[in-house]
């Protein structure tokens, strides 16, 4: 194999892991490849292997394009077969499922693929799961973000690492990965579906960035270094996102001194079901000095008063208070972990400021502990059987970079987030609810 080519691919995949492990062998590392037989899935399986990482793959047939779902299933057993990697194959039965919770085949594949990734990881000990996206995909996801009319969260495109979901081949083009694989001598197989141009992404890859190459022919590389420097900013700006959110009152004076109103009033609402659309109503209202005017959000109203809009919560709805508590991660307190008390408590290893605690939404999901798929916490509410007034008082822990909900206190807790008690952190937090008085 070509030196150049091997180390593009490979130091990409060695750079990853020594940022998700510092100082540790790769041996140890233990990582879930979504292994589709395609050729970017492949050709990070065999970098993972260089890298001497502890890989184990899982392979979704979809049963989407008959045969040629099976060749692909056959493809990857034969070579991790042949590689002597441990392999998980799960069958679905697609069309079925997405009719029954009226999903597109695009939104249901998604969740299938990734309630098995959440499932293998726990069962199998790893710390991540591995996919194969790269340059050129987070190009097309910016594009489609812009299409959308995203503002900076969605700009951002994907995320190296997520905490869940690590993507060690964002900084290599599909040229890269071909020519990777070529020196090789890999072979890997073709989803036909991907010259349907019906599909928004397919859409982009084939039709919009190849008319973009003709005029700038790293324009692949371009936005995917710019959505590397917005996501960044993003990074750079999210205390100030979190501050914005967690305020009871936003005063007139600093819309006055912001360069972007409404931007701050949008991440001032965003924590209680506020949008951008919201944040544009209330511009107006500021701007045409009217006090009184008052949105229904979830669990809050927001009204415009005499200094500033302000947060008011729902009647017979009181916000608790969180308490964090940090602990070296000693065998007492691992014990403590394990224990489980009724989710009256939520123990994390991660920075707790990438949390917050909301009211729950309609709408609001979570993939629960010991269980399959996700569930609506609304219906966790239903058959906990509360009244009214205890109904209206569930609250939830929000992870911000990706909204997953990880915690209803004192029902369910999220199989995501979770601690690996195998290789714990040097310190873990305690999270529990105390109502304020």
């Amino acid at each position: 194999m070509c030196a150049a080519e091997a180390s593009k691919v490979e130091r990409c995949v060695r750079e990853a892991v020594g940022v998700l492990a510092p100082g540790r062998d790769p041996r140890d590392v233990r990582l879930l490849l979504g292994l589709s037989g395609g050729a970017d899935s492949v050709a990070l399986l065999l970098a993972l292997r260089a890298a001497r990482v502890d890989v184990r793959a899982v392979h979704c047939n979809f049963s989407l394009r008959g045969g040629e779902s099976d060749r692909d299933e056959r493809f990857v057993r034969e070579l991790c077969l042949r590689l002597s990697v441990p392999l998980e194959v799960r069958r679905f039965d697609t069309r079925r499922y997405c009719s029954q919770r009226r999903l597109s085949l695009e939104e249901g594949c998604r969740s299938l693929r990734y309630d098995l990734f959440r499932e293998e990881m726990a069962r199998q000990g790893c710390v991540r799961v591995a996919v194969a996206h790269h340059a050129d995909d987070n190009a097309e996801t910016f594009l489609l973000e812009l299409m959308r009319g995203a503002g900076l969260r969605g700009l951002k495109a994907m995320l190296p690492d997520n905490g869940e979901v690590v993507r060690p081949l964002l900084g290599c083009t599909r040229a890269d990965i071909t020519a990777y694989l070529e020196s090789a001598g890999e072979t890997f197989v073709v989803d036909s579906t991907n010259a349907d141009s019906d599909f928004s992404r397919n859409f982009v890859r084939n039709e919009v960035m190849p008319l973009l190459a003709t005029r700038w022919p790293s324009a692949a590389a371009s936005i995917a270094r710019s959505a590397e420097c917005l996501r960044e900013d993003f990074m750079l700006l999210l205390p100030l996102i979190q501050s914005t959110g967690a305020k009871d009152r936003l005063d007139y004076s600093e819309l006055e001194s912001s360069g972007a109103p409404r931007s701050l009033l949008y991440y001032f609402i965003s924590t209680v079901g506020g949008t951008r659309h919201t944040a544009g109503e209330m511009l107006d209202v500021w701007r045409r000095g009217r006090v009184g005017a008052v949105w229904h959000l979830d669990g809050t109203d927001i009204v415009s008063g005499r200094r500033g809009f302000e947060k008011v919560a729902h009647a017979c709805f009181r916000l608790p208070e969180l308490e964090i508590e940090t602990f070296a991660a000693d065998a007492d307190v691992l014990r403590q972990v394990r224990e489980p008390d009724g989710n009256r408590t939520l123990w994390l290893g991660e920075d707790p400021s990438a949390f917050r605690l909301r009211p729950r939404r309609t709408g609001d999901r979570i993939s629960p502990l010991g269980m399959k798929g996700s569930s609506l916490v609304s219906d966790i509410v239903k058959d906990a059987h509360f009244d009214a007034a205890e109904s209206r008082g569930v609250v939830v822990l929000e992870h911000i970079p990706t909204g997953e909900i990880v915690w209803v206190p004192g029902l369910k807790r999220s199989r995501r987030h979770l601690i690996d008690l195998k290789s714990p952190p040097a310190t873990v937090c305690r999270l529990r609810l105390s109502v304020k008085e």
